[in-house]
């Protein structure tokens, strides 16, 4: 399912990301040694296991109440109406809407359990040049995530 979000404030949460000195986890993050100061055997990993100078700076997209995209640079970038932490949430799966229809499109598109998903800045920086001028939209199931890119003509 093609979920839409607005253009500007995905820039602005990109941006914020890759000025960010350091990065929160997603969940696989958080288990991955890569991004562990040392290897976490035997108990589950926690924020104070992780290096967050690792983590990659990008967008999480997160599935919970509705769908949204939220930069992964610490500190979290404040929403201007007030929010610890600005999010763009995809068009068709925006709570605030008028339409309670958020819910059945979070559930096609994100599953029915809550989480985070990774995207890097370099694919959301794709996703953004090829998409154009209007909204950037990101395909999301509940076992795949597919942004767009260019083509290269050869």
């Amino acid at each position: 399912m093609k979920l839409h979000f607005d253009r500007a404030l995905v820039e602005r949460l990109l941006a914020h990301a890759e000025a960010a000195q350091t990065h929160s986890p997603t969940l696989d993050q958080l288990f991955s040694p890569a991004y562990q100061k040392e290897r976490v055997i035997g108990r589950m990993p926690t924020a104070d296991d992780i290096d967050d100078t690792r983590i990659p700076a990008g967008l999480m997209l997160v599935g919970d109440q509705g769908v949204y995209l939220m930069s992964n640079g610490k500190p979290c970038l404040p929403d201007p109406a007030g929010s610890p932490n600005l999010v763009v949430y995809a068009q068709e799966a925006d709570p605030r809407g008028p339409s309670d229809d958020w819910y059945d499109v979070k559930l096609a598109s994100f599953g029915g359990d809550d989480g985070a998903e990774f995207l890097s800045a370099d694919t959301i920086r794709q996703a953004l040049e090829a998409t154009g001028d209007g909204p950037v939209w990101i395909d999301v199931s509940p076992t795949d995530i597919r942004a767009p890119c260019l083509s290269v003509a050869k």
